[in-house]
């Protein structure tokens, strides 16, 4: 799933339908709720004039631009305690929460506060007889933990932003994913401390569940990456895949309504992108970012966009590479460019970009573009929770 590296730059976010308040009302904050709501930030007009502030735990920053308490009922675990070292960075480690629901729970928010230092972290559930052993932490490598088998066993839950404190993914109109009885929460740890001294902390992660009559629509995930960047040195360059979908759905149409999208960049990106692919709004921009920071920027789209008219998604990426070496995807001092979605549709899918194919130029931009290659899973009932709501 998503990966992280911490970065410097500053961050502007919109979102068509994503940032939109209540028809007709008035915007007390003169325009800036858009801006405050690209950082899960809340907006309020005082002597200082309109600014941005940041909801506390239990809330999240509602469409109208307020820090509204998060509604459902909440449900939370402390991880354990990290000590990271200046400069040190953690991989390879998992750490896990064993539910012990005997019924299914179905999620409506997520909500992360951590102070340990976590450069990502992506969250899965599975089977509590899946990776079996005590909970706590433990290395992934010794029970074969991989985030895309827990996810076909279980589902995906949560994405953090890259470095954020605090973040809540929270769906609208009474969304939720099922999770099933008897399950296990897991996630890893990557740990980056980017400061001058010891940082020590941890992760609380809490869950905020709807009863199930409450819930009208279950949602599936999805994942978008172009793993075949390949930046060029001492240069500006925009790397984009198109990933035609709509064959791949059982009814050979994009049945798929987008509720919630996480994008994810290094520190050399500059711009990050999501439009849709053919039909009557081809080319229409559904996201767009500006550079990069370290906040909470997981969007929720209220209408959900809705994308049976389409083909399928292009996104991508633009960089500016100082260096005079190449860069490509991965860890460390590479890059990444990615997506986390939750929509609901009838399959999950994982769509990878493996290559970058020479496409000209954009004035001092190189360009550079491949198609997708998609798997899609059939998103079973067991999954989806039978009937249920719809």
């Amino acid at each position: 799933m998503l990966r992280s590296l911490v970065g410097a730059a500053s961050l502007f976010v919109v979102f068509v339908g994503g940032c939109s308040h209540s028809s007709g009302a008035a915007d007390p904050c003169g325009g800036k709720i858009a801006e405050c709501l690209a950082s899960q930030q809340g907006c309020v007009t005082d002597g200082q004039g309109s600014h941005c502030v940041a909801c506390t735990s239990g809330q999240y920053a509602a469409p109208n631009g307020s820090c509204t308490q998060i509604a459902g009922t909440p449900l939370a675990h402390d991880f354990a305690q990290f000590t990271t070292d200046a400069g040190q960075e953690v991989l390879g480690l998992c750490q896990s929460w064993t539910l012990d629901n005997a019924t299914e729970l179905w999620v409506n928010a997520v909500e992360l506060e951590q102070d340990e230092a976590s450069h990502h972290s992506n969250w899965t559930f599975v089977p509590d007889d899946k990776y079996d052993g005590g909970d706590g932490v433990w290395k992934c490598a010794d029970r074969n933990y991989s985030q895309l088998t827990a996810a076909l066993a279980g589902g995906v839950l949560y994405a953090q932003s890259t470095q954020a404190a605090r973040e809540v993914q929270k769906f609208p109109n009474a969304a939720a994913v099922r999770i099933p009885p008897y399950s296990r929460i897991i996630g890893d740890v990557h740990l980056l401390n980017v400061g001058a001294k010891p940082v020590t902390g941890h992760a609380k992660l809490t869950l905020y569940t709807l009863a199930p009559s409450d819930v009208a629509v279950k949602l599936v995930p999805f994942h978008l990456t172009y793993d075949g960047l390949d930046l060029p040195p001492q240069a500006d360059s925009r790397f984009t895949g198109s990933c035609e979908l709509d064959n791949l759905f059982p009814s050979g149409k994009l049945d798929m309504k987008i509720y919630y999208i996480l994008p994810h960049t290094h520190a050399l990106a500059t711009r990050f992108f999501v439009n849709v692919l053919g039909g009557p709004n081809d080319g229409k921009s559904m996201l767009e970012t500006h550079g990069f920071d370290s906040g909470a920027h997981g969007r929720a789209f209220d209408p959900p966009y809705d994308m049976s008219s389409a083909q399928g998604i292009t996104f991508g990426c633009q960089y500016t590479n100082p260096r005079p070496v190449d860069v490509k995807w991965g860890f460390g001092d590479q890059e990444m460019c990615e997506l986390l979605g939750f929509a609901a549709m009838n399959v999950a899918f994982e769509s990878k970009v493996p290559a970058a194919y020479s496409d000209g130029k954009d004035g001092n931009v190189q360009l550079f573009s491949a198609k997708c290659t998609t798997l899609v899973f059939p998103w079973d009932f067991m999954r989806a929770g039978g009937p249920g709501p719809k």
